[in-house]
């Protein structure tokens, strides 16, 4: 599923605009202004520099701290973790450094961080060939798994096309499984065909991370990707984060392992009748060590984070940003990586498919396990890999199944045998339905493991992305506008000096991903820039690009 690119090519007729064209127009008109002398907000004494501080050391928050440096101001960066990165970051699975954050790109057109990782990093298009495994464990036959996904991908571009047009008409409840459900009834398929496509559809999971049952159709629309393809990043995100990094470090203060207790506009006093001075608004950012005043701040933490309120803001955020941020909701995909001695599923003349999908596996595997459906993607083909390819599969999964795995393995040791146990208990019976799998052979007993455990890691806030649920009740989501939310929280508060970046704050199209991390961080900047009457360093960026090209499918 992550190979496959949802863009709206495929479902917004020619000389049309989708949401998500209109909204990328906007961002690109926001950032060309950008570029244009403007009249500051702010009152600064001639030749002071302004003083920010970048909040989170991520992509999001390296890219904003960039772009500050270039266009004149001074920059202060607080991470609470000993390292840069984010959640882009890797870790060792037997000599190999494996991404536990992202492993892919999503689109080509027009991407920035596409462009970067070509020069930076090693990239390829993984096949959209599969295997299925059905829920007693047999593989679906392919005839039967090409026409049910040929439905599938059909019902998803009209749900695509459906949610573009009539968004607001959509009971908020209703989710993609309910769509599926409506369209199979006007179809002349039989009962058995409906439920291999219901079956199929589960896959959507991969993608979102977390249930398809949980997929909003009224807000199905924002899980557009940008158009073109999706490329699986070989070795890992470690030089990109560092080409990013290196142009900031060496002129920037970094504080890692410091932890930002609050942001405060009164940091002597606690009076709320004291209004902020917008032309000198000053901002307090309290931590464990002490009290640091600047003139603005952009809070570049991930969106569960906030939810959670792990820093306080006095006085409190406005309303609407408190109700979008609390609106909003965060996937909870996880990963975990299998190595083995050798690639056992592939055979010389048969390399097997490039994904594996296992779907409501609760008649192979034990009574105790959650059974959500999981994407495995092997390593291993040389022809897709290259000189990156390895015996390792890489499974994606999501709650329940997620949960459970995280906390089985939270606070183990990961070089420990209880760790290996515990994983492989879990996953041998996926592993084991792979082709030529012998139970007595050293080649199919695996040599590690490494999971993400992002459910327990609170500075990630305790998940891993942006997506679109369905609301609980009717009456309470009839008030969410999660299009609305996200523009909310993107403005910031400039009257106080707090800004905010990072990938639920991207233009719709970069939601989830790190190209809109990397754009949100640029956006926030420009917007700092402005108010205080600074013009960024002359440059195409990419956003720009798109006004261009968006003006082209005005009617």
């Amino acid at each position: 599923m992550e190979g496959r690119n949802h863009s709206s090519a495929a479902f917004i007729p020619a000389g049309s605009v989708s949401r998500m064209k209109e909204d990328l127009l906007k961002c690109s008109e926001d950032l060309f202004v950008g570029y244009q002398p403007r009249c500051a907000i702010r009152e600064r004494p001639a030749g002071k520099k302004p003083q920010v501080c970048v909040i989170g050391a991520g992509l999001a928050g390296l890219r904003c701290a960039e772009v500050l440096l270039d266009g004149g101001a001074e920059v202060t960066i607080m991470e609470a973790r000993d390292r840069i990165g984010g959640r882009i970051h890797q870790k060792n699975l037997n000599g190999q450094a494996l991404d536990m954050g992202p492993n892919w790109i999503h689109g080509t057109d027009d991407n920035p961080v596409w462009k970067l990782a070509k020069k930076k990093a090693s990239l390829c298009v993984v096949p959209d060939t599969m295997k299925v495994f059905q829920p007693n464990g047999e593989i679906m036959s392919d005839k039967d798994a090409e026409s049910g996904l040929e439905t599938v991908w059909d019902l998803i571009e009209q749900a695509f096309k459906y949610s573009n047009e009539e968004c607001l008409k959509i009971n908020s409840t209703q989710t993609l499984v309910h769509w599926f459900h409506d369209k199979l009834k006007e179809r002349p398929l039989s009962e058995e065909q409906r439920a291999r496509v219901l079956l199929l559809a589960e896959m959507w999971g991969s993608f979102i991370g977390d249930s398809w049952h949980r997929q909003s159709l009224r807000w199905f629309w924002l899980e557009e990707c940008l158009e073109g393809e999706n490329l699986y990043v070989m070795e890992n995100h470690a030089p990109i984060i560092q080409h990013v990094a290196s142009r900031v470090l060496d002129r920037a203060r970094v504080r890692l392992s410091t932890k930002v207790v609050s942001i405060e506009n009164y940091p002597e006093r606690q009076d709320l009748a004291v209004p902020v001075d917008p032309k000198d608004p000053r901002v307090a950012i309290r931590t464990d060590e002490g009290v640091l005043e600047f003139d603005e701040v952009v809070v570049a933490v991930p969106l569960g984070c906030l939810q959670q309120s792990t820093t306080q803001f006095h006085p409190p955020l406005p309303s609407n940003i408190e109700t979008a941020i609390s609106n909003a909701s965060y996937s909870s995909l996880e990963k975990v990586y299998i190595t083995f001695p050798a690639a056992f599923w592939d055979t010389p003349g048969a390399i097997f498919p490039a994904f594996a999908h296992f779907l409501n596996a609760e008649s192979y595997v034990p009574a105790f396990q959650k059974h959500s459906s999981i994407e495995m993607l092997p390593l291993s083909s040389p022809a897709v890999f290259g000189p990156h390819a390895k015996p390792t599969l890489l499974i994606y999964t999501h709650d329940p199944l997620a949960k459970q795995v995280c906390d089985l393995i939270r606070g183990v040791d990961p070089s420990s045998q209880a760790y290996y146990t515990r994983l492989n208990d879990f996953f041998k019976p996926y592993y084991s339905l792979l082709p030529n799998y012998d139970q007595n052979s050293p080649e199919c007993t695996p040599s590690g493991f490494l999971a993400t455990d992002w459910h327990g890691d609170d500075l990630a806030g305790n998940g891993s992305y942006t997506n679109f649920q369905a609301s609980d009740s009717h009456d309470q989501g009839e008030h969410i506008q999660l299009d609305e939310g996200v523009r909310v929280i993107r403005t910031g508060i400039p009257e106080r000096g707090v800004w905010f970046a990072g990938e639920h704050t991207a233009p719709f199209v970069g939601l989830g991903t790190t190209t809109g991390a990397y754009w949100s961080g640029e956006m926030a900047a420009f917007k700092v820039l402005g108010a205080n009457g600074l013009v960024p360093v002359p440059a195409m960026d990419v956003l720009a690009r798109e006004k261009e090209e968006a003006s082209q499918h005005e009617p």
